[in-house]
């Protein structure tokens, strides 16, 4: 029985979020041995989208595909690599979301010689309210000529709602080999095996600050709550940060999760 090793970090927040994953990966890398490494970049240049720059730190680091969420496109220098051919096979989006500027929402990846999708979705509960239902568009994804033969599938569902990341998980249980839920930036403690043999989590948290306001400043958190203005997020840059993340193991010949563990490190930056 082959077994194909997927690591999946959440939300990489700014350049704490960078600096501990660059940090941590290398040993992590040691003790799962994971044949395909993601991590959801929506956050990634600053808090707010990504840049080539920032996204080629991570790809030195050993991070193989990036996904992305509703801030995917909040950095003008970052929009024109989601439609740039030489990164097709490395960033993906959820163009389900009603404030999406391009992109594809997913990928098939041969991994030592098994083709893996992932794919990307947005939840549409306290979202753009063009945002479209990512229950048909899954469907519409696992119809595709292209998907059809995958064994291997994974969805990063960003979304809010506890509840429909939930019932999104029971909606595609036995169809993907996982829904790992990312954008709260906060871990839930629910990692598991559903009834036909999808892993799930509702969320895999924050690689990103760890004293704060799911990875911003505490106080400029704080100051918004307290004033009801909604003022600029800050970020910490440097201090002790946590990176929050998963390794899938999955039956290659089923595309059924065996194992899905949790992984939590605590790093000084």
């Amino acid at each position: 029985m082959n077994y194909l090793r997927i690591l999946f970090f959440g939300d990489v927040v700014g350049a704490i979020g960078r600096q501990a994953l660059v940090k941590v990966l290398p040993e992590l890398k040691k003790k799962f041995n994971p044949d395909l490494t993601i991590a959801n970049a929506e956050n990634l240049a600053h808090g707010s989208g990504v840049t080539e720059q920032t996204l080629n730190e991570l790809i030195r680091a050993g991070v193989d595909v990036f996904t992305g969420g509703n801030h995917s496109w909040s950095n003008p220098l970052g929009v024109p690599i989601y439609t740039d051919p030489s990164w097709t096979n490395r960033i993906i989006v959820p163009t389900n979301f009603g404030g999406a500027q391009g992109g594809n929402n997913w990928i098939v990846r041969n991994v030592n010689g098994t083709n893996v999708l992932i794919t990307n979705l947005m939840g549409q509960l306290f979202s753009h309210s063009e945002t479209r239902s990512p229950f048909t568009e899954l469907d519409s994804i696992l119809n595709h000529e292209r998907v059809r033969d995958t064994r291997v599938r994974v969805v990063d569902l960003h979304a809010e709602a506890t509840a429909e990341k939930e019932a999104f998980g029971h909606y595609a249980d036995g169809r993907v080999s996982a829904v790992l839920g990312t954008h709260t930036h906060v871990a839930t403690a629910d990692a598991k095996i559903l009834n036909n043999g999808t892993g799930y989590v509702t969320d895999i948290g924050r690689c990103g600050s760890y004293d704060s306001v799911v990875g911003f400043e505490k106080k400029a958190a704080i100051k918004r709550f307290l004033s009801g203005i909604n003022g600029g997020y800050e970020l910490e840059k440097t201090g002790t940060a946590e990176i929050n993340g998963v390794c899938l193991t999955v039956d290659s010949a089923t595309g059924k999760a065996v194992s899905l563990d949790q992984i939590r490190e605590i790093v000084a930056i």
